[in-house]
């Protein structure tokens, strides 16, 4: 019986077990045969292990060696050309990655990236672990590794999202080396990054392509129209969709045309003596070439129909410049503040005003943004401050300036909006954002000792006071501790005169919630102090 059959016999009988079927003793030819015959079987369970243990190691005596092996012989790590960082940012390091204040690590590794630094030899692993789990640090960590770090990623295949800055790493590399590399690539040649895209796309699966396409954001451009046209036809929904994102952004593509010719005989203007609104037609019928543009036939709100919802994406897709032209019979065109009035007209159709804030949301248009927050009304202006911005936002110049404009609004503080606005790129603030956000939160912590009031948002605002010491501008860190410091003492020793039991639990619970948020706040902005400056 050869070894295999043997284990075969083993395992069945072990299966089915030795008090159900005894165990009959194997035999074998040969010296396999001559060692299970002195096998002693007065002890069934013990016979079975034993016969298991000499078959097995007799199997694996017969064995072989590999004779055609190659040995790879690794080459050295080249000589360092950057010098170390200091051993108290080593320290810092070392703390983060460990867990304890690791929302500070992109900071610290801008910081030794913009020194010319790089990380001590013994973070190197612990580092490349964290890169290859959280894909927004590794681009940050590649510059920082030195020649010692890039030539331990050579060697690890997971790790090898930050191991070559060939392109070949587009051919061979993991699909989280494969992203990084296409966004970096976007960054700097962002036509040759969608040729790329394009070459590899029908061999690339669902979601990988989702997420290759999310990367054509950056630069986006007329260049990319035509691939983004032929997207509309992918068979993936998701890619439809991140498809239809991008083309809204390209105001001078055939989409965005499509767009325009659906909706411009669809929203008319009226007037009667001095007053004017806007009055909209349904569309009849839904179309295939409605259904490729991302217009589904069925509405997915309770709450708006089949045919107004049509309606409504079509105002989402048109560009925003194409309300600022004439409307037919109308001699000159209308503002963005005219228009913005018109639309909150009683007698105005309300879906007009929605497609405007979801255009605005989806292109992020600050200027109109900051029209449809400072025009409209109580309701619609607690609807946009409820959403986010998309995160396709530019700030030039205009943008910037009407950025500014929103956060100083004190009917957005600490609104989804407000903090889009000041989160999207988790990159530190400037002075001048940092200065309004200090104002904002001081000034709502003094009125809310000085009044005396509670506030229904207070867990949003701890979060946020927590959040912001991670983005104030570093000049602004000791001016931000002592305007904190003076307010916590404030708030510690304010005492509610009230003899409502209820309304004091209430306040204390808020009063210790707040305090605690500050202590935080002031904590991390000491670390953040430190960690930059070393050596004070």
């Amino acid at each position: 019986m050869s070894e295999p059959s043997i284990l075969q016999t083993i395992t069945t009988t072990a299966l089915i077990g030795t008090q159900r079927q005894s165990f009959i003793p194997i035999a074998t030819d040969g010296n396999l045969g001559k060692l299970l015959a002195n096998i002693d079987t007065s002890n069934q369970e013990a016979a079975l292990l034993s016969t298991v243990a000499i078959a097995t190691l007799y199997q694996q005596a017969g064995q072989l060696p590999i004779t055609n092996y190659e040995l790879r012989i690794i080459e050295p790590c080249e000589l360092e050309d950057l010098p170390s960082c200091s051993d108290r940012t080593s320290y810092y390091l070392s703390l983060m990655l460990n867990g304890e204040h690791q929302q500070l690590l992109p900071e610290l590794l801008d910081r030794l990236a913009a020194l010319g630094q790089r990380v001590n030899e013994t973070s190197l692993p612990s580092l490349l672990d964290l890169g290859k789990r959280q894909s927004d640090l590794r681009e940050a960590i590649a510059k920082v590794l030195g020649k010692r770090g890039q030539w331990l990623a050579a060697q690890n295949p997971e790790w090898n999202y930050v191991a070559s800055e060939d392109e070949a790493l587009w051919e061979t590399g993991s699909k989280a080396a494969r992203l990084m590399w296409l966004t970096k690539l976007r960054r700097q040649e962002p036509d040759q990054a969608r040729q790329l895209l394009e070459s590899k796309w029908k061999q690339e699966s669902a979601s990988d392509r989702t997420n290759f396409l999310e990367v054509l954001g950056t630069g986006l451009s007329m260049a990319d129209e035509p691939f983004l046209e032929s997207l509309l036809d992918d068979r993936s929904k998701e890619v439809r969709r991140v498809t239809v994102d991008l083309l809204t952004c390209l105001p001078e593509s055939r989409f965005c045309q499509r767009a325009i010719a659906r909706v411009q005989n669809l929203v008319k203007l009226q007037r009667e003596g001095n007053q004017q609104y806007f009055t909209v037609d349904l569309p009849e019928a839904h179309t295939p070439e409605m259904l490729r543009d991302g217009i589904e036939a069925k509405s997915n709100d309770s709450q708006v129909g089949d045919r107004a919802s049509w309606l409504l994406k079509m105002l989402t897709s048109t560009p925003l410049f194409f309300w600022n032209q004439p409307f037919r019979n109308e001699p000159l065109a209308m503002s963005v503040e005219d228009l913005v009035n018109t639309a909150n007209h009683s007698q105005s159709d309300r879906l007009v005003l929605q497609g405007w804030i979801a255009a605005v949301q989806k292109t992020g248009n600050l200027m109109w943004l900051q029209a449809l927050v400072e025009f409209s009304q109580e309701e619609e202006v607690n609807r946009i401050a409820g959403q986010p911005l998309a995160d396709s936002l530019i700030l030039d110049s205009q943008q910037q300036a009407a950025a500014i404009h929103l956060l100083k609004n004190p009917d957005l503080a600490f609104s989804n909006l407000f903090k889009s606005l000041l989160f999207r790129n988790k990159t530190i603030w400037n002075e001048d954002v940092s200065a309004i956000v200090l104002e904002v939160i001081i000034t709502t912590l003094d009125r809310f000792i000085t009044t005396s009031q509670l506030i229904s948002n207070y867990w949003g605002i701890s979060e946020f006071i927590r959040d912001a010491a991670k983005y104030i501008a570093p000049s602004l860190i000791p001016a931000a501790k002592d305007q904190a410091l003076v307010v916590s003492q404030r708030l510690q020793e304010f005492i509610l005169d009230s003899e409502n039991k209820r309304e004091h639990r209430e306040w204390e619970y808020l009063q210790t919630t707040l305090h605690k948020s500050i202590k935080q706040f002031v904590d991390l902005l000491q670390i953040r102090r430190e960690m930059l400056n070393p050596y004070s």
